[in-house]
């Protein structure tokens, strides 16, 4: 993605004291359609700007901090977009996050975003500005990053007349499907206010089960594909809830060594992953074999009274019945998050009264294959449910009475032709009577826009919006 990146603004917008939620914005980029879809499998239809946001949240152990995230806007003015939140994977430092340009998992912001969302992604606490320690694979600092982030743009938002609708969508993969599954239970459980009722979410491969499926791959057999991810997880839990005396009587030499460089950010993720996957190929050791006997002994036996085991137990995030739609994606050949976290989750979730799972297999593809995959789904799922509403604030219906349509009706899958534009880049918008897009994209000069052979027949309405923000609509009847 860091090709796509051909401007890089720093205009700091925002910055702001006092008992204000967010702490500044700032432009980083302006993005056309055409450059946000560079090297994307799917239609764009909005330019972009992307900013950088500190806000005000608390860290994991219940402290003010300042974290940073991304802010990701469709240009178009006209309309009121739904938000989404995106909650990133597992990274290796601590500025290969969102807010960064040029990290490639940004090009899922901006998939989302070109195709008519307003995204927010947070860095996590411990990651991009949050001093401190990342609390990986924490649920309740992850929540709390994705909600106050979600209130910071709203605040901005409001203030800088950027209007949005009253839909939420949320989606993560990998330790972002984690965080996000967390996120969501949150939201659903206190919601606050109506903009942070879930409209539909999507957990995407992520390790929702802690304490058991988790916990298993510690005892697995064979060398695991990437030790130091499994290791940091009780690394984590020992920063939050302080398990252990010091980390020397929870693990053991050769391998204390290197996880205290990691610890105290002397290392990356890269460097820890590898030096321990050949520490434990010349010992001829499982990655249970990193711990001291007392602890390998808890974790072997889900001993109940442990604070280890607490630990664990206390971020399993799949416990519960979402209400509004949720898909759950998982990949069978995962050989980072065993899939058994998706069938659990699914299952569990079912038996406790949720009738909204959609769980979907992606087939026999490894963690990093899976991925496009998981989120074109989501997005595809998503946009099910998208509603975009006309902005009453920006711009205004006016009549253009030499603007036609022909041929009207039309044939499902037919194009049809717009006569009269005027000059400029206009943009088209097609609802179906309940209000939902159907379809929209740029309008090119000869006035063309297509229509899919599945739509359903009868009314619609086709929006054309202009440069300044004024728009025009037509009524059109699909036979």
């Amino acid at each position: 993605m860091k090709h796509l990146f051909t401007q890089l603004l720093t205009v700091l917008l925002c910055t702001c004291v006092g008992a204000q939620t967010y702490v500044s914005v700032e432009l980083q980029e302006t993005l056309t359609a055409a450059q946000a879809g560079a090297g994307l499998p799917i239609a764009t239809d909005y330019d972009l700007e992307n900013y950088k946001i500190l806000y005000r949240t608390v860290d994991a152990l219940g402290q003010p901090d300042t974290a940073s995230g991304l802010l990701s806007i469709p240009t178009e003015r006209s309309l009121k977009f739904p938000m989404a939140v995106y909650m990133h994977g597992t990274v290796t430092d601590r500025e290969a996050v969102p807010s960064r340009p040029g990290v490639a998992e940004r090009a899922v912001v901006t998939a989302f975003a070109t195709n008519g969302y307003i995204v927010v992604a947070p860095d996590y606490i411990g990651l991009g500005d949050s001093d401190g320690f990342h609390p990986y694979v924490h649920a309740a600092s992850e929540a709390s990053a994705g909600r106050d982030l979600i209130l910071a743009a709203q605040e901005w938002m409001d203030e800088q007349e950027i209007y949005y609708n009253h839909q939420l969508f949320l989606t993560g993969y990998s330790q972002g499907g984690h965080a996000v599954q967390a996120l969501h239970r949150d939201l659903q459980t206190e919601p606050g206010n109506d903009s942070l009722t879930v409209t539909a979410a999507g957990h995407l491969s992520g390790p929702y089960s802690i304490s058991e499926v988790m916990r298993q791959a510690t005892l697995a057999e064979g060398q695991p594909t990437l030790p130091g991810y499994i290791v940091y997880t009780y690394i984590s839990y020992n920063n939050v809830y302080d398990l252990y005396d010091s980390l020397g009587s929870a693990f053991v030499q050769p391998y204390l060594s290197v996880i205290k460089q990691y610890d105290a950010e002397e290392i990356d993720g890269v460097a820890f992953n590898a030096q321990l996957s050949v520490l434990l190929e010349e010992n001829e050791d499982r990655l249970i074999d990193m711990f001291q006997d007392s602890i390998r002994q808890q974790i072997e036996t889900d001993d109940d009274d442990s604070p280890t085991i607490q630990a664990l137990r206390d971020n399993d995030t799949y416990d519960w019945a979402p209400e509004a739609p949720t898909l759950i994606f998982y990949c069978t050949a995962d050989e980072q998050v065993p899939f058994r976290n998706s069938i659990l989750a699914d299952s569990v979730m079912r038996d406790n009264g949720s009738t909204s799972v959609v769980l979907r297999n992606g087939g026999p593809l490894s963690h990093t294959a899976c991925a496009p995959f998981a989120l074109l789904t989501t997005l595809n799922f998503f946009n099910t449910y998208a509603m975009t509403e006309p902005s009453t604030a920006v711009g205004q219906v006016i009549e253009l009475p030499e603007l036609g349509i022909s041929p009207n009706p039309v044939a499902a899958g037919a194009e049809i032709r717009i006569n009269g534009l005027p000059g400029g880049n206009c943009h088209y918008t097609l609802y179906d009577v309940s209000g939902r897009i159907v379809t929209r994209g740029a309008l090119a000069t000869d006035g063309i826009v297509p229509t899919s052979a599945t739509l359903r027949p009868g009314l619609h309405l086709l929006r054309i919006s202009l440069p300044n923000g004024d728009f025009a609509v037509r009524k059109l009847l699909l036979r």
